[in-house]
């Protein structure tokens, strides 16, 4: 299990990389079949001027997860994408408990 961060048009951080490694772990506690994870941090436009999109693309409980969000700012935008994710991985694995 492991996560890749991905940069499109914006200059790698290690703040957002730090950030996404912790989200990353935080999930592994709802389900511990966590497949690899891509995270995709893009920003549209010119640097520094346009809106940033992050895609996270995993596999969890045998289904595939993919969530996009978009918004001015970076962390926000990682921080409602994984939110989402969170939502559906704990889903998933509630599901599977239940049979």
């Amino acid at each position: 299990m492991t996560v890749q961060t991905v940069f499109h048009g914006i200059n790698r951080s290690a703040a957002v990389e730090t950030a996404v490694a912790e989200k990353w772990e935080a999930l592994k506690r709802f389900d511990q079949q966590l497949a690899d994870c891509k995270v995709t941090v893009t920003q549209e436009g010119h640097q520094t001027i346009g809106a940033f999109t992050v895609r996270i693309d995993l596999t969890a409980s045998g289904h595939p997860v993919i969530v996009n969000r978009t918004n001015m700012d970076v962390m926000a935008a990682l921080n409602e994408a994984f939110d989402t994710v969170r939502r559906s991985v704990k889903e998933e694995a509630d599901k599977r408990r239940q049979h």
